[in-house]
Order: C-alpha cells, then sequence, then structure tokens
C-alpha cells in the first residue's frame, strides 16, 4: 500500500510530488510502519521526444534548484534524476550538461501513473 491508503488518521497525506509516494508502506506486527525504498522508478529511453524541453545546467544547479526553475517545486528533484537516468542524486550536475526536462503540463499525468503503479 502507499502512505495515503493508510486508514490511520496520526499518518499525514502526501501530496503527489513527494517522493515517498514511489514507495509501498508495509506494518510490522507491533504496529510500525516502514516504506520499500528498494523500488525503482525507471522512464523508457524511447518516450516521445515532444514531452521534454532541453535544460543546460548552469554553475551551482543542484536538483532541487533544477525543479524549481521548472517546476515551482524543490520536492520534484528525484523527477528530475529520474528521467535523466541519475543513479546517484547525491552526485551533483556538471555546469554545461544538457539534461531532459519532463514539460511542467505532463508531469501530473507522470505522477498519477507513477502513484498507480
Amino acid at each position: 500500500m502507499k502512505q495515503n491508503d493508510i486508514k490511520d488518521n496520526s499518518i499525514s497525506k502526501l501530496d503527489a510530488q513527494n517522493l515517498e509516494n514511489l514507495f509501498n508502506v508495509y506494518q510490522l506486527t507491533d504496529g510500525t510502519y516502514f516504506y520499500n525504498i528498494t523500488k525503482t522508478t525507471n522512464f523508457p529511453t524511447d518516450l516521445d521526444p515532444n514531452l521534454f524541453t532541453e535544460y543546460v545546467v548552469v554553475h551551482k544547479d543542484v536538483w532541487p534548484t533544477i525543479a524549481w526553475k521548472h517546476y515551482k517545486d524543490v520536492r520534484l528533484w528525484w523527477l528530475v534524476c529520474a528521467v535523466n537516468h541519475i543513479k546517484d542524486p547525491t552526485k551533483l550536475p556538471e555546469p554545461g550538461a544538457v539534461i531532459k526536462m519532463l514539460r511542467p503540463d505532463v508531469v501530473r499525468s507522470v505522477l498519477s501513473e507513477i502513484k498507480d503503479s
């Protein structure tokens, strides 16, 4: 189940942009909840190029900054990484690198697809 499916009122609901929405939540017999963080989201490499724009990384860009510049939401940093097949988000993007950005108008439908998978 996803965190938003938990009926316990002490667990707050998450916005679709939160990374935690990717992971299934499990409950131990003592009532403790935990995330299965081994799940990954892989974007196919052959998606329609019309779904993307390109962005050239500038000096001092970090993943949340890039997400803010394109989506006005720093919580979507993980989406930038996933679309670009970045496996280690602790490694900063290189200035001058060209990365793909999902167009803002398709992000909501992509988030829905991920949440429902």
